[in-house]
């Protein structure tokens, strides 16, 4: 990849910044929405049980997909003829990592007709990071070439249908990853995650029905900020949210983070020249430094 560059936002969700435009929003109605969710491993792979996780995503999706209803022309509840339609719903059972890995980078992956055939997608996996690559710990150990883990080293988002994906999952998106994280969009245009650790339980249920809800009226980006950034919510550990775009160009790449909402979706970057992130300065959560304190760890 040559000329590839880097910027990184030192924002408190700032408007300045942003430059965020509202632009009026247009039907598509064309848009698949998918999640995928695991709870309880208790199949082939191990991990923590975390009974809330399912309904965190399930709000997300039941609310990108809310159609509501319009009377006369004007939409009175919903999202009308710009909700996403239902392309599944996934919770423990056979999730398994060849349905998120690409097949151009390992032999076994299968994403075409899985992740990637969602326009926008929710993964609620236990993550952690292995030499500056995100990981998600899926729930069973398929035979062949697969294993318990997804690596972003084996995805290639969008080169089948894939605009947005958002990573419930812990060290998803850290501040060391940023330089890195580009090479795994096809032609993807946001990926969505969280420096340090992140939660789940009951009482974040509505953050995630409000982030969709948002994000048809606001970008996508500052959605993800706005709902997921808790400060102190272990006491003293921050939940710190990351948005992630790329674009051909230092323009093109904020002109996506500042305008992108569910109901305006741009057409996929016709390469990828620059990255960008925004997050909230300051924000320390458990299992990192302070956010783009240390790039090297």
């Amino acid at each position: 990849m040559k000329n590839l560059s880097q910027i990184k936002s030192l924002s408190k969700i700032s408007k300045c910044i942003l430059c965020s435009l509202l632009i009026t929003p247009f039907a598509h109605g064309a848009y698949e929405a998918k999640s995928y969710a695991v709870t309880t491993w208790d199949a082939s792979c191990s991990g923590s049980t975390r009974s809330a996780w399912d309904n965190m995503a399930d709000a997300w999706y039941d609310e990108i997909t809310n159609t509501g209803f319009s009377l006369f022309g004007w939409c009175l509840s919903g999202h009308c003829s710009d909700a996403f339609t239902r392309d599944g719903q996934y919770v423990n059972g056979n999730i398994i990592n060849s349905k998120f890995a690409d097949r151009s980078l390992v032999s076994w992956g299968n994403d075409t007709r899985h992740l990637d055939e969602g326009d926008a997608v929710m993964l609620a996996l236990h993550g952690f990071e292995s030499g500056n690559n995100y990981g998600g710990r899926v729930r069973v150990n398929e035979s062949g070439g697969g294993n318990c883990n997804i690596m972003r080293s084996e995805m290639e988002l969008g080169d089948s249908d894939l605009e947005f994906l958002h990573l419930s999952s812990c060290q998803s998106m850290d501040d060391n990853q940023w330089s890195t994280w580009w090479s795994a969009f096809g032609r993807a245009h946001q990926v969505d995650g969280f420096h340090g650790l992140m939660w789940i339980g009951s009482s974040l249920i509505n953050d995630y029905k409000d982030f969709a809800d948002d994000a048809f009226s606001s970008t996508i980006a500052e959605s993800w900020l706005d709902n997921m950034y808790i400060p102190d919510i272990s006491g003293s550990d921050d939940q710190c949210p990351v948005a992630y775009a790329v674009g051909e160009n230092s323009s093109d790449t904020w002109e996506r983070i500042g305008t992108e909402r569910y109901d305006n979706v741009h057409s996929d970057p016709s390469s990828i020249g620059y990255w960008g992130v925004i997050y909230i300065r300051g924000c320390d959560p458990a299992a990192e430094s302070v956010i783009a304190s240390d790039f090297s760890s």
